[in-house]
């Protein structure tokens, strides 16, 4: 029994290596992307898809190390998830942080968005991307007891959810004039990674 955990342990880290590079990889350029196109726009949803998918980067960049050290170190496997949930945490922290204050401004001034074709698009192929990413890391992290791995798909599901949000708070204002959806959506990603991030934080063991 030990040696077939051990090759399927060996199994879902490479799977899980595989999920984190491809988001380092995608994340990269679409955060960049994205972030350049909301600031052009004015539109601070694409704005929040491009914040979203960096922090992501960051959580998957710290998973990559994580995997790789317990599959050179297994018994380092514990200390290695803590501090990448610890790291995942942070980035949720700050990508809420980051989205909520101008988009409460932009609430408050009835601040209106841009409603280019580059910021659609740019919506669009992150959220075909990042929504198979978002359920891949869940569904492993939660194989893997990884706290860590399914805190990054929280990352990546946000970054889905915001795209979808933005779409849709885009299209309502091409079509009906409706401003208000751009900053509301940004608001409502924003309280979704704060609860992200109190969930992926890692928990003290109580002393016995």
């Amino acid at each position: 029994m030990p040696g077939n955990f051990s090759e399927a342990r060996a199994g879902h880290i490479t799977a899980a290596l595989r999920l984190v590079w491809i988001s380092v990889a995608f994340g990269l350029l679409s955060g960049t992307v994205s972030v350049i196109t909301g600031l052009r726009a004015h539109s601070l949803s694409v704005l929040a898809i491009g914040l979203g998918v960096l922090a992501d980067v960051t959580g998957s960049a710290t998973l990559i190390w994580r995997f790789a050290v317990e599959r050179r170190q297994p018994d380092r496997s514990r200390v290695a998830e803590t501090r990448a949930a610890i790291v995942v945490a942070i980035a949720l922290a700050a990508a809420s942080a980051v989205i909520l204050v101008p988009s409460a401004a932009a609430l408050a001034a009835g601040s209106r968005p841009g409603t280019s074709n580059l910021a659609l698009i740019a919506a669009a192929l992150s959220l075909a991307v990042l929504t198979p990413l978002a359920y891949a890391k869940r569904r492993l992290g939660a194989r893997m007891a990884s706290r860590a791995l399914q805190g990054d798909g929280t990352l990546s599901g946000i970054g889905a959810a915001t795209s979808l949000f933005s779409l849709t708070a885009l299209v309502l204002y091409r079509t009906l004039g409706w401003w208000w959806p751009d900053p509301a959506t940004a608001l409502t990603v924003a309280a979704i990674a704060a609860a992200g991030a109190w969930q992926t934080a890692p928990r003290p063991h109580p002393h016995r």
